[in-house]
């Protein structure tokens, strides 16, 4: 028997559809020689530092660098899938197992790191394919490729793994050490807040101008060889003043037949863009709806960086199309008029993974009353870009006037449609002719305008413009090969970029206002004290030139690792070197501890506050919590205030006890007292005084 072992149960259930393993036994399909599984997702995790030794359960800067001979350890909530798993693999009657998961490196990864875990030596082979229609995996089974083919993307995606548990685990200790607070390092996370810090801070230090513009009645604007704007407002008044009550003559008015293309189809990033500028709905918020849809089988799968379908798709497309229509009358319409598939639509070489996001063939029994708002807003822009994609352009004309007044020139530039083409699926105004003339046409100028404007600042970064910008990094990085390697990968990849964000805002390196992306304090400060070769993009991307290099078999993991080591060497060296400024303000004592004579602080952890003697445990039993049951059992917390009356006073009066007993409450001095626990350890404990209070 074969065992195939794709990535997801639905894949699973669409390969055994096609391979003939139809009977379901125990939720494992079996049939025609083979039985078909899936994974979950990964099954196992790269062990924590203290998983290999308890002492690392303590951050300490001297146990650093952390450099395991990394192992594996189950995810807690996937045991039962790698229990069936193991079982299947090591079943006397498998003799072979096909690899299906996701064509990739994760997908590779998620497969051999079971393979892996488990000693597993049967042979097997790999399937490769980008879409899941019957053709694709008919010819993909007919063309199983040798593990052997894969080995090096396998290499490349462990790697990646390592470098990123590295980085992670050894930046993150080494900066919470030194600045007093947690400060989580990532290979793209940092990089990440260090964009949106860059981005503050030239807003922050932009200085506004003021310039000039002179219009027209008919909203022709002014221009010269230097520009279409005035410096200074007497300029434009010369101008103004020279050019009124004066005849505006036509002398060019030249009609271009113009076209713009129509939109790509969805990868996940451009999902979320789109979603978070038209509905506001933040990116982790469209995965999670996204995956939904996925799992109801409405949308095919969401975590893909591609735009693109492959070939043998193309033959489904006129009825993908069809199956709209009792959810769009426009379905039928474009079906009417021919769809428009091309290189635009079809590009096998621009699909890696996962093809672009389209509606799927159970889209005709969609039934929208079972949807909630978000999947419904979420289906129709998916269905509409499909739709839209697959339309002809949009042609229209556009005409260019340039006017003489007194031998100044104005000029300005109307839109007329031809055909709506694709964007009939958006509302919107096309038409933009506000004038129409001929060559030589002559008429008063009427009302000249100056508008006063100023230079604007860069905009703050919104989800959406994040996301663009981490998908079109390359912009950003001048080293060529740097940027031409990453020009089609970005920064993070599409299924962690919504969990980037989200992790960035969760640890206080950046806070959402309103629709905008800002930076904190705590995050400004974070990236002024880290050195370019932790927060910089082009850092991030260097590493994925050598994860690359070690796919195309030019580099080896080996020395790859060993650099990273070296480098993170070199950062710790450079930080244990110079001195630090704690992110946590320096701390403020609340008196004399009474009983060895140290300094009292206090610390708030978990939403639970302790006043501590500075000398405790080691040398000083004083340590008292908020919640310390002398007061909570009388309805009461102990606060600083209380706190620091007793360190100052020796005896404080608190009113409003209440008594366990009758429910009464009354008054008291309250002092501190040695106390001994039953194990003969000293404590603080307290004394009650009545003398000055009186019973309610």
């Amino acid at each position: 028997m074969k065992l195939v072992v794709a990535e997801k149960p639905s894949v699973a259930r669409d390969i055994a559809a096609v391979i003939g393993a139809d009977e379901n036994i125990g939720g494992v399909m079996r049939g025609n020689g083979y039985i078909v599984t899936s994974a979950r997702g990964h099954l196992v995790r790269l062990k924590e530092p203290q998983e290999y030794d308890p002492k690392y359960e303590k951050w300490n800067i001297s146990d650093l660098p952390i450099n395991p001979d990394f192992e594996f350890l189950p995810i807690e909530n996937a045991a039962d899938v790698l229990e069936r798993l193991t079982s299947l693999m090591n079943s006397a009657e498998v003799d072979e197992i096909i690899c299906a998961t996701d064509a990739g490196r994760e997908g590779e990864c998620i497969f051999r790191y079971v393979y892996d875990y488990i000693g597993c030596t049967k042979p097997y082979s790999r399937l490769w394919i980008s879409s899941l229609t019957a053709e694709s995996i008919r010819n993909g089974f007919e063309n199983l490729l040798p593990a052997a083919d894969k080995e090096n993307i396998f290499a490349a995606g462990i790697t990646r793994a390592k470098i990123d548990w590295l980085w992670g685990m050894n930046l993150t200790r080494l900066y919470t050490k030194h600045l007093g607070a947690l400060c989580p390092v990532g290979r793209v996370q940092t990089a990440v807040v260090n964009m949106i810090v860059q981005r503050d801070g030239e807003i922050d230090g932009f200085s506004k101008k003021p310039y000039y513009k002179l219009r027209l009645s008919n909203g022709a604007e002014y221009f010269d060889d230097s520009g279409d704007y005035f410096t200074t407002y007497a300029e434009a008044e010369n101008i103004k003043a020279k050019c009124e009550n004066s005849v505006c003559k036509v002398v060019s008015a030249v009609t271009k037949p113009k076209k713009e293309n129509r939109p790509l189809l969805f990868s996940l990033t451009s999902l979320q863009i789109e979603a978070n500028e038209k509905l506001g709905f933040s990116a982790a918020t469209t995965l999670t709806v996204m995956q939904s849809l996925y799992e109801k089988k409405l949308l095919t799968y969401p975590r893909t960086d591609s735009n693109y379908l492959t070939d043998d798709m193309a033959a489904i497309l006129p009825q993908r199309v069809d199956m709209l229509r009792t959810y769009t009358g426009a379905a039928s319409d474009l079906l009417a008029e021919g769809l428009t598939i091309d290189s635009r639509i079809i590009n096998n070489s621009k699909v890696s993974d996962h093809h672009a996001i389209i509606p799927t063939e159970y889209i005709a029994n969609i039934n929208s009353t079972e949807l909630s708002a978000n999947e419904r807003a979420i289906l129709d822009m998916v269905i509409t870009r499909f739709l839209a994609a697959l339309s002809p352009q949009h042609e229209y004309t556009e005409t260019e006037y340039v006017f003489d007044v007194s031998g100044e020139r104005f000029h300005c530039k109307s839109k007329s449609t031809v055909d709506l083409g694709w964007k009939k699926f958006y509302i919107e105004t096309e038409n933009s002719a506000l004038v129409s003339y001929s060559e030589g046409d002559e008429f008063p100028v009427g009302n000249i305008e100056i508008s006063e404007c100023e230079t604007a600042p860069p905009r703050r970064f919104t989800e959406s413009t994040l996301l663009k910008a981490m998908e079109n990094i390359d912009r950003r990085i001048e080293d060529k090969e740097l940027s031409e390697y990453v020009s089609e990968r970005g920064l993070g990849t599409p299924a962690t970029r919504a969990a980037i964000i989200e992790r960035i805002i969760k640890v206080g390196f950046v806070e959402r206002k309103g629709k905008t992306l800002v930076s904190t304090d705590k995050g400004k400060t974070v990236i002024a004290l880290l050195p370019d070769e932790v927060k910089s993009i082009e850092m991030t991307a260097a590493m994925e030139l050598q994860l690359s290099a070690i796919e195309n078999g030019t580099a080896g993991v080996d020395e790859v690792i060993s650099g990273i080591i070296a480098k993170i060497n070199s950062i710790i060296n450079l930080e244990n070197s110079r001195a630090h400024t704690s992110l946590v303000p320096p701390r403020e004592p609340l008196g004399v501890c009474p009983v060895c004579g140290g300094a009292v602080y206090k610390f708030a952890k978990d939403d639970k506050t302790v006043y501590y003697c500075e000398n405790s445990p080691k040398t000083c039993y004083f340590r008292l919590y908020e919640d310390d049951y002398f007061f909570s059992s009388k309805g009461k917390k102990l606060t600083e205030s209380i706190i620091k009356t007793l360190l100052s006073k020796g005896k404080v009066k608190i009113s409003g006890f209440k008594s366990e007993r009758t429910g009464k409450t009354y008054d008291a001095a309250v002092s501190f007292a040695e106390r001994t626990d039953k194990n003969g350890n000293k404590k603080v404990g307290f004394n009650m005084e009545f003398d000055n209070s009186k019973k309610k």
